[in-house]
């Protein structure tokens, strides 16, 4: 059976919060928040809560599987203190309690859970520390711009609210403009099994930040409470992969790349829009100064564009070329140990496969062409290269995968055995080349006949590969001398022929 990569409780926790998500929706078209909502709201960060917990025992860093698990209880029991307390009851939270003084121990053991994370990770990629922390921080800059004019001045000039309500909120944007940061940090490191703590972080900062713009005196219903339910969700899921055994290591994708490095340029975009929405309120001269300011900001990022742009054709032309010499360095290699005309090992390459099987059992067939000379003079060097080639083709075929084929040279081939194998089986291997190498070849105008003489030697224990070369030519010589068109075992010492066929005709 499979084993789940979650313990159980994630299943009714992820239930809980699609029903929780269901019934935002009905809140929305009534107008006003649902009882059931808040009741399966005290839900969600509770089962996330125990879920982390279940996680521990079996988790491969204990100490940070501990660290979120707590993490997530400070978040549960600041949410279902608040919920239960005040949203059940329809009565208006004080400006500081105990569910914000929960708040915060669970955002600065957040911030420090992500510093754990990513300590003494190296970034992958071209980008060094310096540049992907300066990414990071320019992104979280101009979140907290964002913050700042749409939901921070607008709380901060509310003559309603207490000085101690202002100070609590813009403690939340500046946690969560911190978390945000460690998180666009974090992503360069991350495998896949950080994706959802990252997600749901991110949720849980943009549903914050909602929440700021919509009015941070009366809890808004709808995008920020389902942003902060799947968010809670997130993260248990997601710290529940990173801890687990058989976590590990990786690096983002290339469209996570690109992503990461384009944040930065977006960044300055929107902090340029916002210099600007808020210029069209100055007099000439400052609308002039904004102007200048957003066009020499511009044409910065277009020279920074051009700059990335042209240094990752550098790349690519780099790419290529590294490519194209490791393509031209394989092609020498094979020409350097393979036969121009038949494609077989030539003899170095033969020779360097001999030494390598040097420790073992191996079985070394020699052949060489009986009256092949004839053949060039008769027909012509052309016709013998073909000739050449059928016979490689037609070796290689009898050899099949117990051998691997060499041209040593000339009208010289050989067999290597890959494999230990059985006296006879080699013989038999052998016998069926001096048949096939005696069928017609085909040259212009028609057929001509060839034959092979065949010296085998095989070495039981290691032997040196003079002393089987030498053994092989000996029984290969002894062949030609009986009259050729037969095999030679140097072991056997056996003279006789070859399965009988016609004598061959130049």
């Amino acid at each position: 059976m499979t084993r789940l990569p979650l313990p159980p409780l994630f299943l009714p926790l992820l239930l809980v919060a699609t029903a929780h998500s269901v019934s935002l929706i009905f809140s929305h078209r009534a107008g006003e928040l649902l009882t059931i909502s808040d009741q399966l709201y005290l839900l969600v960060p509770a089962l996330a809560a125990l879920a982390s917990w279940q996680v521990v025992p079996a988790a491969r860093q204990r100490r940070l599987a501990v660290w979120a698990a707590t993490c997530l209880s400070l978040l549960a029991g600041a949410e279902v203190y608040l919920v239960a307390v005040y949203d059940l009851r329809d009565l208006r939270a004080p400006d500081y309690g105990l569910g914000d003084a929960l708040y915060h121990a669970y955002y600065l053991g957040l911030v420090g859970l992500l510093l754990s994370l990513g300590r003494g990770a190296r970034v992958p990629g071209r980008l060094g520390l310096p540049e992907w922390v300066l990414d990071s921080m320019i992104t979280g800059v101009v979140v907290a711009e964002v913050s700042w004019v749409l939901g921070l001045v607008p709380l901060l000039a509310d003559a309603r609210t207490t000085l101690l309500f202002k100070a609590v909120n813009v403690s939340y944007v500046v946690l969560d403009v911190i978390v945000l940061t460690l998180v666009l940090l974090r992503l360069r490191l991350s495998s896949a099994s950080a994706w959802p703590l990252l997600l749901g972080l991110v949720s849980y900062v943009i549903a914050d930040l909602v929440y700021l713009v919509d009015g941070p005196v009366t809890v808004p219903v709808g995008l920020a409470d389902l942003l902060w339910t799947w968010g809670t969700v997130g993260q248990a899921v997601g710290f529940a992969l990173l801890v687990r055994r058989d976590a590990g290591p990786g690096r983002p994708s290339a469209a996570v790349s690109l992503t990461l490095r384009t944040l930065p340029y977006l960044a300055v975009l929107t902090a340029c829009l916002i210099l600007i929405g808020n210029g069209l309120s100055m007099d000439l001269r400052g609308r002039g100064v904004v102007w200048f300011t957003v066009t020499v900001f511009t044409l910065v990022m277009l020279r920074q564009a051009v700059t990335l742009a042209e240094t990752g054709r550098l790349n690519r032309a780099l790419t290529e070329q590294a490519e194209q010499l490791a393509r031209s360095r394989d092609e020498m290699e094979y020409r350097a140990h393979h036969d121009g005309l038949t494609g077989l090992l030539n003899r170095e390459g033969f020779y360097q496969l001999l030494r390598a099987q040097q420790s073992g059992e191996r079985t070394l067939l020699m052949l060489d062409l009986d009256g092949f000379k004839p053949v060039n003079d008769t027909y012509g060097h052309a016709a013998g290269d073909r000739v050449l080639r059928e016979v490689a083709r037609r070796i290689q075929e009898e050899g099949g995968a117990d051998f691997r084929a060499a041209r040593l040279g000339g009208d010289e081939f050989a067999l290597l055995s890959l494999t230990p194998l059985e006296s006879a089986r080699a013989r038999r291997c052998a016998l069926r080349l001096v048949d096939r190498l005696s069928e017609p070849f085909a040259v212009r105008g028609g057929t001509m006949q060839l034959s092979v003489s065949v010296g085998v030697a095989s070495a039981e224990a290691p032997l040196p590969e003079q002393a089987l070369l030498g053994r092989a030519d000996a029984a290969l010589y002894q062949a030609k001398r009986a009259g050729g068109r037969r095999v030679q075992d140097a072991l056997l010492n056996d003279r006789s022929p070859a399965a009988s066929s016609d004598p061959p005709t130049a």
